[in-house]
Formats: structure tokens, C-alpha cells, sequence
């Protein structure tokens, strides 16, 4: 082969790759429009020490209660915030997911879950 050949050899081969890019490709299907969810209720009680009580719903299935009470703690000088309650959602598959629990001073703990929530994750 001489040099020429190879010369326009390689030409040919770079328009071939140069002209073969890929094109993006977009899809055609418009996308959904947001489903806004309505606020049920929506309770949020607190006091000047920083405890709580919260409680609100929306009508696609999402709930929460959620209390948060000071407790001693272990050297007893002073207060910590610990909180229960639990929390209801609908999964894509159309079921009710509902998880309770606590968080102190052992960290966050599922106490009772539906539909094999795992405890610990």
C-alpha cells in the first residue's frame, strides 16, 4: 500500500465516524402533571422548652404524628428531646406503608411496622 492509499483510507474512515454520531433521541410522550395533594389537617403544638405534638394528613394517604418530650437525662443535670410517633405513606404499588417509632438517646428504633418495613436499616 502507498501513501496514498492509506491517506484516503483514513479520510474515508474519519468522515464515516464523524458523520455516524449519535443523535440524541427525546421522548414524545408529554409529562404528567403534578398531582397536588391537599392538606387534611395539620395540628403543630409546641411549648417554650421546645416540646411538641404534630399531627397532620393529606388526602393522598400521607400522615404523621409526631411528639417530642423532655426527659432527664442519665447524669440528671440536664434535659434531652425525645420523640415518638409514626408515619403512613402509599407506596407506588398502591400500598399503605405504616411505620411507628421512637428516637432517644438509643437512636431512631421502627417499634411496629406494616408490609416488611425493615427494623434496621
Amino acid at each position: 500500500m502507498n501513501t496514498t492509499t492509506i491517506l484516503v483510507l483514513a479520510v474515508f474512515v474519519f468522515s464515516q465516524w464523524s458523520t455516524a454520531a449519535v443523535v440524541p433521541t427525546y421522548p414524545t410522550e408529554k409529562p404528567k402533571t403534578p398531582v397536588i395533594a391537599q392538606l387534611l389537617r395539620n395540628d403543630y403544638i409546641y411549648d417554650n422548652s421546645g416540646q411538641f405534638s404534630l399531627n397532620y394528613q393529606v388526602d393522598d394517604g400521607t400522615s404523621q404524628t409526631r411528639e417530642g418530650t423532655l426527659v432527664l437525662n442519665d447524669e440528671g443535670d440536664d434535659y434531652v428531646l425525645i420523640q415518638k410517633g409514626s408515619y403512613s405513606y402509599i407506596s407506588p404499588e398502591g400500598i399503605k406503608i405504616t411505620v411507628t417509632y421512637t428516637a432517644d438517646k438509643d437512636g431512631f428504633k421502627i417499634v411496629e411496622s406494616t408490609n416488611d418495613v425493615p427494623a434496621r436499616m
